[in-house]
């Protein structure tokens, strides 16, 4: 994302950890003069895109020049939704990271989000898909029929049906309470912030170990830059700092980047307990 990109979204998220119920003059005027046309999000962006506390429609494509009705649709799409939804695209081709955590295989793929989690996807046949599919991730209609053509979507072992157990969920200072203190089940939590390194290095464990424990164990991210209130409470001073929740209680912290199987035993252990 670019440094007006970058700040609107920045808006939004301290908009959301402040549990504002109305959009301020600010973020309103922010959001006007950057999100009414789709944005070009990467993998290092993606995980800030996907913190929005709008929902998020994301078109990946693979670097081949897409149709104007495509490209019209999504333009008038983002310039009509912008204050309710984000429009963003994604080159699979450059960015291999983002393909990879959302299981791209055919484009162009049209995935829908709410909260960070994926609420929909469908292989885009024709334009008029993407406004259905807004319309939907706007919580405006109900699901549209999945294309005839689109291939299902591959298993994974520890996979479930619900998009939301498959991945890490983008928790907010305003979520934090609900997601993790009040969660039914035990959960992980990664205090991370995007211009880290480390943090970045362990993200793929962390999307491998969501989808291996899927509906066993929830891996929660938090942005520390723009939430810092659950940070501060909890004494993170070093980012990544991981800790493990369980019944609203921290119960194992681990700081740095771990090798993946013994956060793996640390999990088992914790899984063990419940």
């Amino acid at each position: 994302m670019d440094k007006e990109t970058t700040r609107a979204v920045s808006l939004l998220l301290r908009h959301a950890s402040e549990s504002k119920t109305d959009l301020t003059n600010e973020v309103r005027k922010s959001m006007a003069r950057v999100f009414n046309a789709p944005i070009i999000s990467n993998d290092q962006s993606l995980d800030r895109l996907l913190a929005s506390p709008l929902p998020v429609l994301i078109l990946f494509w693979n670097g081949e020049e897409l149709s104007d009705s495509i490209n019209q649709a999504m333009l008038r799409l983002a310039n009509q939704k912008a204050g309710e939804l984000i429009v963003a695209k994604i080159n699979k081709r450059d960015n291999p990271e983002a393909a990879r955590r959302f299981d791209v295989s055919q484009t162009p793929l049209l995935v829908g989000t709410r909260g960070g989690n994926e609420v929909i996807r469908t292989v885009l046949v024709n334009a008029s898909d993407i406004e259905k599919h807004a319309q939907y991730v706007l919580g405006r209609t109900e699901k549209p029929a999945p294309q005839a053509s689109e291939q299902p979507r591959p298993k994974r072992e520890g996979y479930t049906s619900r998009g939301e157990e498959n991945r890490p969920t983008h928790v907010t200072d305003a979520t934090f309470e609900q997601m993790v203190l009040h969660a039914g089940l035990p959960v992980l939590v990664d205090f991370w912030a995007p211009w880290c390194g480390p943090c970045h290095a362990l993200a793929p464990v962390l999307d491998r170990l969501a989808r291996d424990f899927a509906g066993r164990l929830r891996i929660a991210k938090v942005n520390v830059d723009d939430n810092p209130h659950y940070a501060g409470l909890y004494g993170v001073q070093g980012i990544p700092t991981l800790l493990m929740f369980r019944n609203g209680q921290v119960v194992d912290r681990l700081v740095g980047v771990v090798p993946e199987n013994y956060l793996r035993a640390k999990i088992e252990h914790l899984l063990q307990a419940h």
